[in-house]
This record gives C-alpha cells, structure tokens and sequence, in this order.
C-alpha cells in the first residue's frame, strides 16, 4: 500500500511531508528587518580564519582542508571533494538567454517546476522565498560590493548521510568530508537548476557553501524549511533535524513562495540544551536568546567554535551539536511521531529530550563505520596520533561561569581589511550581558520606539 500511497505523491512535494507542517506568516524567531545591517562575506567564521584572526595554528590549518594543496588536504577524501568543487565555482553565473521561453506564466506552476527539478536532481528538501535585500553580503571575499540583484531565492537542503553520520563522534575523521559531500552534491545542483533558468530568459545564480553572494541561515527560515536553534546560527529541519547543508539558488523567474514554519522547536531548544552540554569547547549558550544585528537569536562563540572547527587536531573538522541534536534520527516512527508530538502536546518536549539520551542517540554505532582515519603530514599520508571517541554525557551541568563572546557587527572585520583583526574575548563576553532581549525589543517595536 506505502509503494502505491508514493506513486500519487506530486514530484514537486518530495519525499518529506513538509505540508504537514505547521505553516506562519513571520519566523518563530524575531528579526526586524529594518535593523539588520548586511555583512561583509569577510566577516564570516571560516573567512576570518583564512585572514589569520583566530591566529596562526587556525590559519594554517584552514590551508590544508578543502582542495588539495602542494602537500595535500588534511584528510585524502576531502582533497577529493575539494578538488570537484572548486571547478564548479565558475559555473555559479553565466549569460541569460535573449528570449523568454514559451512557459507559463502561473507563479505557483513556475514554483512546482523548479522544485520538481530539484528534487529530480536528488536535493532532499526544498523551499521558496523572497531574497531578503539584508540576507545579501554586502561584498565578497575579494572586497567587490554586491547588489542584491534577484527578487527570489530557491533554498536547497542536502542531508549529509545519516547513516556515515549515526558512526560518527561528529568531531572524528570523517565529520568534515560529511560536510564537503553535500557541498558538492549542492553545488551541482544548484548550478544545473539556475543554468536552467538561465536559458528560460530569466536571471540566475547560484550560491553555494564555497562561493555565496546571500547567507544561507535566514532564506532557510523564511522558505519555511527550518526554525533557528540554540545550536545558534543553525536552522533546524523537522525531518533532517540540523544534519544537512544549504545551497541556494536567486533568480528573477516569478515564482510562488513559501510561508516559514513551526514545529515548535523553541519551546523544545530552550528545555533541551544537549548541543551546549556536548559542545567540546563549550561555545553554545545554555541561557536566553538576546538581540543580534536585529534578530533574534541563541548567539554562539563563533571564534570559539571556529578555532576548534578548523584546527582540531584529533578530527577533521566539527559538527558534534548536529551529531548529538535529538531532532538528528531518522525513520517514521522516530522522527514523524516526535514532530507531531512536539507540534501538537509541547508539554511532552522534555520527555523526548529525555528518552533521546535514555536510548543512547548521539553515541557512536560502531556498526556502520566504514571509513579509515588518516591524516596528512607534509604530504605523507599517516595514521593520526589521535581521534576523538566520545559517548553522550547526560549527567553534565551547565559549566561554572560559563561565558560565550559575542560581538557586535560594528566590531567585526570590514570588508577591505586583509591581515588579521583584533578581537576582545574579555570585551565580548561583557557584550553578551548588556545586549537587548527579544521581549524587550518586541516591547521596543510595539510602541514604536529607536
């Protein structure tokens, strides 16, 4: 019956029922749109790294992941996804064909083509929304200014494999080639869908995790395939939970977009914190959401958790929070039962926080792990010294004067700024205690006030 039950399923729903989800008119997560300044694509974690800002040791190590240097990537199998992406950054743009194609003019039936390629395509979940002027970086990484030239944007999500994932510690060998396949699957997905539009006559690019013009995290929210997390800058999936990546695709083809989502995981991050207690270097807050560039968020140590992502020396990268999130399961009666449990008796939210420590989700399934650790030394392919295996610990508290730095946009790296930027850790984790809180700021803009 469930083989015949698919077949009258329409391609442009996919295989997920995100249309049982509860759809709303604005995010679950306040963002005054007028009071978000845009950010330079400097200013990004992984960016500022590149420039040397979190020091030598992180600055090196970001030369060795990725694409194969003189002396090779960090991790043999990422060199190999490294080097398929990066030619595939050149194809982001290209002309558009002088004449508009012979199709329909129908928003919603534009809408149901391009996601019915996608999904033909093998992308896992897909959403439409308008392309936020604020969501465009105000320059790229070589400093151009960048307009924010495309009315729509196409929001792509590709799971990262949840079973390579279920083996992993989410820190170990194998956690940033996760992280680089669905990066490649995304960049040639999304440089096929907007080539497509482009020979239809209408303006198009993509934006993938290597080579973006817009930030991914608030088009996830506004195409309604996600709600913020206290993972931080972080989207949560109903039905992949946080183990995907995004890639993005803005046009001008008229489409119809797609309302954000509540599935209740507010209420369900503010009783569950399991990403702050398995966080290996404690950057995600356990406390309240504050006011970040006009949205509302729980704001993560981002230099913190960048550090340790790009020179983490027992792994290859990071992605311990995905790992351990409890919404990171997989299968009908695992994840569609919770959603409709967390989305219809929030009161059960913490139980099923509870139950997900109880059955040991977040360990390690030694049953699946199938890859070999090896590290790269000087161009001699080694095995580590060593590799993090760690179990779940549900009896951890909150740390003792546990502190996060945050900062403000101000205090961030310009756009034209080439060496190393200063940052004060001691500054920005006094910064976090005088920011506003949502309600004030909800309370700020009711009555209309600065």
């Amino acid at each position: 019956m469930r083989f015949f039950s698919r077949r009258k399923r329409p391609q442009h729903m996919g295989k997920y029922p995100m249309e049982k989800i509860k759809r709303v008119d604005t995010p679950t997560t306040l963002i005054i749109e007028d009071e978000v300044k845009r950010v330079p694509r400097r200013a990004d974690g992984f960016v500022r790294a590149d420039h040397g800002d979190f020091g030598k040791k992180q600055q090196a190590a970001r030369e060795r992941t990725g694409s194969s240097t003189k002396k090779g990537a960090k991790v043999p199998l990422n060199g190999a996804f490294g080097d398929n992406i990066m030619p595939l950054m050149k194809m982001h743009d290209g002309e558009i064909a002088a004449e508009k194609a012979p199709i329909p003019d129908d928003p919603e039936t534009l809408a149901n083509n391009i996601k019915s390629l996608g999904y033909f395509l093998d992308a896992d979940v897909i959403g439409i929304c308008e392309a936020k002027e604020y969501a465009w970086y105000s320059h790229d990484k070589d400093g151009n200014a960048i307009e924010a030239k495309h009315k729509y944007a196409i929001v792509m999500l590709i799971d990262q494999g949840y079973y390579t994932n279920d083996a992993s510690t989410g820190d170990d060998w194998i956690s940033g080639t996760q992280s680089y396949r669905a990066y490649l699957r995304g960049a040639e997905i999304g440089n096929i869908m907007a080539s497509y539009i482009r020979n239809l006559g209408y303006g198009a690019r993509c934006h993938s995790a290597m080579d973006s013009q817009v930030m991914h995290l608030p088009l996830i929210i506004w195409s309604g395939l996600g709600e913020l997390s206290r993972i931080g800058e972080v989207a949560i999936n109903p039905f992949l939970g946080p183990r995907f990546k995004s890639v993005v695709v803005t046009t001008d083809l008229p489409m119809a977009i797609d309302k954000p989502i509540d599935f209740g995981l507010q209420s369900f991050c503010e009783k569950c914190r399991k990403c702050a207690r398995e966080c290996p270097v404690s950057a995600i807050p356990w406390g309240d959401k504050i006011m970040y560039n006009g949205s509302e968020m729980w704001k993560p140590d981002v230099p913190n958790c960048t550090s340790y992502r790009v020179s983490n020396a027992k792994g290859a990268g990071c992605g311990r929070c995905m790992k351990t999130c409890p919404w990171n399961n997989e299968g009908i009666m695992v994840e569609r039962f919770a959603v409709w449990l967390s989305q219809k008796f929030p009161f059960t939210q913490k139980f099923l926080a509870w139950l997900d420590d109880y059955v040991g989700n977040g360990n390690q399934n030694e049953n699946r792990r199938w890859w070999f650790d090896l590290d790269n030394q000087d161009g001699k392919i080694i095995e580590p010294k060593a590799t993090n295996e760690k179990g779940i610990n549900p009896d951890k508290k909150e740390p003792k004067n546990h502190r996060v730095s945050n900062y403000t946009v101000d205090q961030l790296p310009p756009f034209d700024h080439k060496g190393p930027w200063p940052f004060d850790r001691k500054g920005g984790w006094e910064l976090k205690d005088k920011l506003e809180k949502p309600e004030e700021a909800r309370n700020r803009v009711k009555n209309k006030q600065p």
